[in-house]
């Protein structure tokens, strides 16, 4: 009788690696991740997505939130020449504004005596107020008004700046209009450039006067100041410039807890690992130094490309970086915020992100969708593929046959499902056919005996062998699910069957 033998695999909680070699690997991270979320005990098929809003004309390029202290939050959304609202789930109304040159906007939130406003510059067009029901002109003097691209609220300063330009301007406290006063930061620019954005550091974590002021040039410089009042040399000051890589796009740096998360061409990198290093090791301190590999070569292929955005959706522990693949096409890097393993996500037509009420939202082509809601997307399967790391079972130099495979499966629904291994690092074969469960349909309402079977609305265990055939001195498992309607999909863990045989 063969010496069959059992092993078990965890699910690739570790994250999807580009960064170890293949016969090298951990075996918790996996060669592919497509449409998967790291959790902490397992790996789980991605929420879906359903139209929001329909109906525009011009792919959405901007959401802005609007949050006053009162509540009665609002969904704005910035497609071809207008501003509409897009709170409420249907067909789009009436836009809020129109006759505007670009659709893409950057915008702070601002509350002075005179209400809650969003603050919004476009590169292109005058900037704009909102204050929950129309949008006006804001009444900015100084610069070049049309020309504003970047803008930040700072210590309770509004700062701003023009494209193409390394000189900053910035407004009284608490104001949203007025004369702004000219910040040149052209001598302090070794690289030159232009700043690409400004972002506000709060390194421990809260808002006060040692937050530091951090200015990103489209050469990958970080400017630092510190201090509470940039008009006097006594208040305000250099801490110093540092490399961290050239910017991913305007919309490229993400609060990060007491951090701030920039996307960058040497990879995704948080500032308080970086500033104090080399530039030579900057891609290991990254947080995606296991999937650099990917973000380098998207940044090399697509670097001018619009879409580029880092997101947060704290609800799911999950950050987002928003990668274009092609013309009209993208793909989300997506990181466990808590366990830092990476996965990649495929067929979310995203091209710019915002949180309202908790809840992710996407701007696409003619829609603004939810993020997160079900488990298909707009009604399509969503089509969640893994290869594992390439595993010896113990020995590398012993053949082994592989007889049965049994993924460990939680789930609420009958997902279809594949299952199989790659032989010695052949992982890119046709990947397996995917196949129902043996749950059936006698599990659904009407179709089951009661009290005799378990609901697809309860969470089960599937746990079906499946046969598979070939020898080998390694196997990968490669796992392929297709959700359905009724509900996610989470991989524990692998065991593996298999026959030991001889080293040659």
């Amino acid at each position: 009788m063969a010496d069959v033998r059992a092993s078990s695999l965890p699910a690739p909680v570790g994250g999807w690696d580009v960064l170890h070699a293949i016969a090298d690997m951990p075996a918790q991270n996996a060669v592919r991740l497509d449409n998967w979320f790291c959790e902490p005990d397992s790996v789980e098929t991605r929420g879906g997505y359903i139209s929001h809003v329909t109906g525009f004309v011009d792919t959405v390029d901007s959401l802005l939130a609007y949050r006053p202290p009162s509540g009665g939050d609002k969904l704005l959304a910035a497609a071809g020449d207008s501003i509409f609202d897009a709170t409420t789930a249907g067909v789009v109304g009436t836009a809020v504004a129109v006759g505007f040159t670009a659709a893409r906007w950057q915008y702070v939130q601002v509350t002075t005596s005179g209400g809650h406003f969003i603050l919004a510059v476009n590169g292109a067009d005058a900037p704009i107020l909102y204050n929950g029901s129309v949008v006006t002109a804001a009444a900015i003097t100084g610069p070049t008004v049309a020309n504003l691209a970047w803008i930040n609220l700072h210590q309770s300063r509004v700062w701003t700046g023009e494209r193409n330009s390394l000189v900053t301007w910035y407004l009284a406290p608490n104001a949203i209009g007025g004369a702004a006063v000219q910040f040149d930061l052209t001598s302090v620019a070794a690289m030159g450039g232009s700043i690409t954005t400004m972002s506000t550091w709060s390194r421990d974590g809260g808002a006060g006067a040692d937050d530091t002021a951090v200015f990103i040039t489209s050469e990958g410089e970080a400017l630092i100041y510190a201090g509470t009042d940039p008009s006097s040399a006594a208040t305000w000051g250099l801490l110093g410039v540092f490399r961290i890589g050239r910017p991913l796009g305007r919309r490229c740096v993400v609060k990060f807890g007491a951090d701030l998360c920039v996307f960058t061409e040497d990879g995704i990198v948080l500032l308080s690992q970086i500033l104090p290093i080399d530039a030579s090791q900057r891609s290991a301190a990254a947080i995606s130094n296991q999937v650099n590999a990917a973000v380098t070569a998207a940044a090399r292929e697509y670097n001018s490309s619009f879409g580029w955005e880092p997101f947060l959706y704290p609800a799911r522990n999950m950050a987002i970086f928003n990668v274009p693949t092609a013309y009209e096409a993208f793909d989300q890097y997506a990181f466990n915020t808590i366990t830092r393993a990476p996965s990649r996500f495929t067929g979310v037509p995203a091209r710019c992100w915002e949180l309202i009420g908790g809840l992710p939202y996407f701007g696409s082509t003619a829609s603004v969708c939810l993020f997160d809601s079900g488990s298909t997307d707009n009604g399509v399967a969503i089509n969640a593929v893994a290869i594992q790391a390439p595993n010896a079972f113990g020995s590398r130099p012993q053949k082994k046959m592989f007889r049965r495979v049994q993924p460990i499966l939680r789930v609420t629904g009958a997902p279809s499902f594949g299952v199989d291994i790659a032989l010695d690092y052949r992982t890119f074969f046709a990947l397996p056919a995917v196949a129902a469960s043996g749950l059936g349909g006698d599990f659904f309402w009407d179709n089951a005996s009661w009290d005799s079977a378990i609901w697809l609305t309860d969470t089960i265990v599937i746990d079906e062998m499946r046969g598979v055939r070939g020898i080998g001195r390694t196997g990968a498992v490669r796992l392929v699910v297709d959700t359905d309607a009724a509900g996610r999909v989470s991989w524990v863990g692998t065991n593996v069957l298999y026959v030991p045989g001889g080293v040659l």
